[in-house]
């Protein structure tokens, strides 16, 4: 959903101003009028504290798509209560953050038409796909995002409470691949799930750094860089990587235990 100039500057108002419980419900409140105009009823306090304390993969539904690959991506489906917090707080949330330049996937403004448009003429395209892109991120991390600009929700406890309570909505657990101690290892976590309305801006804001240094990479060597989603590709029109001779890259081999 597109909103106005002045809706977004209302929004980021309140964002900033915000320092209690009551203050968030406010503004979820004015992101769902938004959407429906007067057509719904307004979240309570006892909604919102459901979804903040029932932190659970039972409030999903879980199927599975198939990929271009062939493989399969599994999807986590917020059911109807959790699905319109997720869809206000998105909108919140993309009115406070702008994602960087060289992140075309979620953008307003943006598809993967342009992203594409980048790379095309280009005599070398290098494209590495990222690996369960949502559920590598973890809670604690959208938690420490959070509360950095320009979310700013680290500066008084109450709104470290509200970081709180926005990651407990966005995230949930599951189980997840991770790699400890040059182990991959199946732990259950609480993280980002593919198909909840809030993971995309997330992820983008996440990988802001990411996106800074590999542009600046890019830039030091000529290329073009540019990343949709868990997309990222590389382009040039000369050759910027000569192996030397006998030279191989360590790749980590998958062997799975379970903690």
């Amino acid at each position: 959903m597109k909103i106005t100039t002045a809706q977004q500057h209302k929004i980021k108002d309140l964002f900033n101003k915000m320092n209690s419980k009551s203050d968030f419900l406010d503004l979820l409140n004015y992101a769902k009028s938004l959407i429906y105009k007067n057509k719904s009823f307004l979240f309570t306090e006892k909604q919102l504290n459901f979804y903040i304390n029932k932190n659970e993969s039972s409030n999903y539904k879980t199927f599975k798509i198939k990929k271009k690959s062939g493989k399969t991506r599994t999807i986590h489906s917020p059911k109807k209560g959790l699905k319109e917090f997720q869809k206000c707080l998105n909108i919140i949330l993309s009115a406070i953050y702008q994602p960087h330049e060289s992140a075309y996937g979620f953008v307003s403004g943006k598809s993967i038409v342009d992203n594409a448009k980048n790379h095309t003429g280009k005599n070398y395209v290098y494209n590495i796909d990222l690996k369960d892109f949502f559920p590598s991120v973890d809670a604690n991390r959208v938690w420490g995002r959070l509360k950095a600009k320009p979310f700013n929700l680290g500066t008084t406890n109450e709104r470290i409470q509200i970081a709180n309570m926005i990651k407990a909505i966005c995230c949930t657990p599951m189980q997840v691949e991770r790699l400890i101690n040059n182990k991959w290892v199946i732990i259950t976590t609480s993280v980002l799930p593919q198909g909840a309305a809030t993971s995309p801006i997330l992820t983008n804001a996440i990988c802001e750094r990411l996106d800074i240094q590999l542009t600046k990479l890019s830039k030091r060597f000529g290329l073009e860089y540019s990343r949709y989603a868990d997309d990222i590709t590389f382009s040039s029109m000369h050759n910027t990587y000569v192996p030397k001779k006998g030279k191989q890259e360590t790749i980590y081999e998958k062997k799975f235990f379970r903690q």
